[in-house]
């Protein structure tokens, strides 16, 4: 399918659905895909609460994601502060947050308006990218941006998005390059989603990543900022005297070099594959010890073959150029919402250790694939329905690029009636009103 990121998308029609508050949705979700199940008590034995309260996880959640104290959530609505204490100490933590977003995930990739996504025809192409965000203590993650963050300390969120949902994240210093956190997060996946190809900005560029990825079958595509300036910098097998052509190759690849260190690159590999490593630390130790200057020059002209392969690909596809830009378009939608959650209360991240911040992060990324998934949930009830109806393919291609990342009819503040939500929302009566709406503006424009 043909995107191009320049081209308006006439998405604001959710701006037509009635106002939900974020309370129900979240109940709406969790009760459709069973999410309280994600939620483990964390003694396995000797417990008495097996099942978790799920408006209680509710409102633990929702702290932990706008970044506020469970007392400050407790003065906002009619929940009793100790229970919500107790669920979060029980079932609230880093692995039981990620299993409920792969749930969710999984929920959106079973829908079969998620396909209707994809870039590349069959090929999946996800996008990875952080967000630089404040903190309150000082961690050994929180680091100080002036450019960012101005006078306060914070971090970034590096979250992998994959047709719109975020299938990872993973918290990193301000001073950590975010390249040396790609393989990470994708190999880290747990959801369904298969990711087939990645791309991302120029913070995604090392000299390893080409390698590394094509090690997991996963095609590394990164945006290039100046087409014209990295085609200067092309190497080939051969010498540059074979090549006669309008683009011609800088220097030559040392194949030798890259066979007498074979044994040491499997290693490398094989370890990353085996997660007795992360990408970072087999980086910071290439880097450091001089007896793997060997292996690191043989990586780096190895990852120079893929990269100069790629360069020559974007000069002759502009398919892939324009999906690559649509896709880092879709992580930029994505840190808009994550950013909006986050500013709702003024909120930062408050842990005193990086465990803490980490559950904060990944209730964000909760809320924000829930609000996905619920307007995924309608637009896929409007695909069936147009395919059931016979609508022509062109008005179905042109409805499938809005985008489920939209918040313009959700509340998020105000006081929250944890015992007063509802799950059973007349989803019929949208899906009427959103009709109409369609009809308006894609079959006159048909």
């Amino acid at each position: 399918m043909d995107y191009d990121s320049k081209t308006p998308l006439d998405d604001a029609f959710f701006s037509t659905l009635p106002q939900v508050e974020i309370p129900d949705l979240m109940l709406y979700m969790g009760e459709r895909i069973n999410m309280w199940s994600s939620f483990t008590h964390i003694r396995t034995r000797y417990n008495k609460k097996k099942e978790p309260p799920p408006l209680a996880i509710i409102a633990c959640i929702l702290s932990e994601a706008f970044g506020i104290s469970i007392e400050k959530m407790a003065e906002m609505s009619d929940l009793n502060p100790n229970l919500m204490r107790s669920t979060q100490e029980d079932f609230i933590r880093t692995g039981t947050v990620c299993a409920a977003n792969d749930t969710v995930a999984n929920f959106i990739h079973s829908l079969p308006i998620f396909k209707q996504w994809n870039l590349l025809d069959e090929k999946l192409l996800a996008d990875a990218d952080g967000q630089k965000l404040p903190t309150s203590e000082s961690t050994i993650q929180s680091r100080y941006s002036k450019k960012h963050l101005g006078k306060s300390p914070g971090l970034s969120i590096y979250t992998l998005i994959a047709n719109f949902v975020a299938v990872n994240a993973k918290n990193i210093g301000l001073n950590e390059y975010e390249g040396h956190s790609l393989y990470d997060v994708i190999h880290g996946n747990k959801t369904d989603i298969t990711i087939d190809r990645v791309t991302g900005d120029n913070h995604s560029l090392n000299k390893l990543n080409f390698v590394i990825l094509d090690s997991i079958d996963v095609d590394y595509v990164p945006g290039i900022k100046d087409i014209r300036e990295a085609a200067n910098d092309l190497y080939s097998v051969k010498t540059p005297d074979n090549y006669t052509g309008i683009i011609r190759p800088k220097g030559s690849i040392d194949k030798n070099l890259i066979k007498a260190q074979k044994r040491g690159i499997l290693r490398v590999l094989l370890s990353l594959l085996l997660q007795e490593n992360t990408q970072s630390h087999i980086v910071r130790k290439l880097n450091s010890f001089a007896r793997y200057a060997g292996l690191k020059r043989a990586l780096i002209e190895y990852n120079t073959l893929f990269k100069s392969t790629h360069v020559l690909n974007l000069i002759d596809n502009m398919t892939l150029r324009k999906a690559i830009r649509t896709a880092r378009n879709r992580t930029e939608a994505y840190h808009q919402l994550q950013g909006l959650i986050r500013k709702i209360y003024h909120g930062v991240f408050k842990g005193k250790k990086r465990i803490t911040n980490q559950v904060s992060a990944h209730a964000v990324r909760l809320v924000a694939n829930s609000i996905i998934a619920y307007n995924a949930i309608i637009l896929n009830t409007l695909y069936e329905k147009m395919q059931a109806e016979g609508v022509s393919q062109t008005i179905i291609d042109e409805f499938v690029r809005i985008s489920p990342i939209a918040w313009a009819h959700i509340a998020f503040t105000g006081k929250y009636n944890f015992k007063k939500s509802k799950s059973d929302f007349n989803l019929d009566t949208m899906i009427n009103e959103l009709e109409k709406h369609l009809k308006r503006c894609f079959w006159k424009a048909a």
